[in-house]
């Protein structure tokens, strides 16, 4: 083979084995141990991948170059020391040491850079976190000014309205627990459950007679705590897309349960032609909802949907132990 293309494929031998150790290195041993804090594994994998690398370049050199390693002795009598010095210093540390250097300079600016970005993202959500809470200082109202003004309201029903009353107390109660039991991660889930007793009790209230809500288990369910308000959007979403058909009757059927270690909590409404039954249109609530469980539950939750002409249903399980 002519010199010039000999050189120039030697070249591209070099640049290919350097190039897919890098994209291995990068690609498969970062993701798969650097970031699992799985180093010593990673160390020894990086080791064997330049001394594969390495390996290879020098067995195709040799061959670009019709040498071979059963040669070596012969070579290095015939060409007085030079093919030693060529082929221990060229050859041997220079492959192994470019596949090493361009592998280890592509490890260290992939870590540099997610860094960068894993601290970029703190950054951000710092930012929206203050952001939010300045947000909620603006709008936040004196609790001690508005469960005054509510006795003060409902002392004002005349006492024989006792539904006007009760109505006012069931809300009263509802939003002591939103102000002042929900200030923790977690709630035991008989609390989110009362909560969630009320919210239907008031929607009954609003309700006519056209309309049918079932409810079972919710007084039964005891014994873990949950995320605050992390049920209340599936709920929500029964009654906010619940059918309003005024000649036949509209059903909500509610359900939770505990079943050795998993809750499950299904809903099913009623639903009407007129609303848009394209799937994947379930609104900001239970996007949230989706969200939140990704974060506090990875793993151990699965949240689904169906819907037909008639009835839609949601159905949550949790892993709680």
């Amino acid at each position: 083979m002519p010199v010039i293309p000999r050189a120039l494929l030697s070249t591209l031998v070099d640049v290919t084995v350097s190039m897919s150790a890098l994209v291995v290195t990068v690609e498969v041993l970062l993701p798969r141990m650097v970031y699992r804090k799985r180093i010593a594994l990673f160390f020894a994998c990086f080791a064997a991948l330049v001394l594969l690398g390495g390996t290879l370049i020098i067995l195709t050199q040799l061959k670009l170059l019709d040498h071979s390693l059963s040669d070596y002795h012969r070579d290095v009598a015939r060409s007085q020391g030079h093919y030693f010095y060529w082929f221990w210093a060229d050859l041997v540390f220079g492959s192994y040491f470019m596949v090493f250097f361009i592998s280890s300079v592509g490890a260290a600016v992939q870590l540099a850079v997610g860094r960068l970005q894993a601290e970029h993202q703190l950054e951000k959500i710092q930012k929206e976190k203050a952001m939010s809470e300045l947000e909620l200082l603006k709008q936040q109202i004196n609790p001690h000014f508005l469960f005054n003004a509510l006795n003060t309201i409902y002392y004002k029903i005349d006492r024989s309205n006792v539904p006007a009353r009760e109505t006012l107390q069931r809300f009263s109660n509802m939003l002591r627990y939103q102000l002042y039991e929900c200030n923790h991660p977690f709630v035991e889930v008989e609390k989110e459950l009362s909560f969630i007793r009320s919210y239907i009790d008031l929607q009954r209230e609003r309700l006519n007679d056209n309309y049918r809500i079932t409810c079972e288990g919710i007084d039964e369910v005891k014994g873990f705590s949950i995320s605050p308000f992390l049920l209340m959007p599936i709920i929500e979403n029964c009654f906010k897309h619940v059918a309003g058909h005024p000649d036949k009757l509209n059903a909500i059927d509610i359900s939770c349960c505990v079943e050795g270690n998993t809750f499950r909590l299904q809903t099913r409404n009623s639903v009407s032609g007129e609303q848009d039954p394209a799937p994947g249109t379930e609104g900001i609530g239970l996007e949230n909802v989706r969200r939140r469980l990704g974060h506090l539950y990875a793993g151990r939750h699965e949240l689904t949907s169906r819907r037909n002409e008639e009835r839609y249903e949601a159905t949550l399980v949790l892993r709680i132990a």
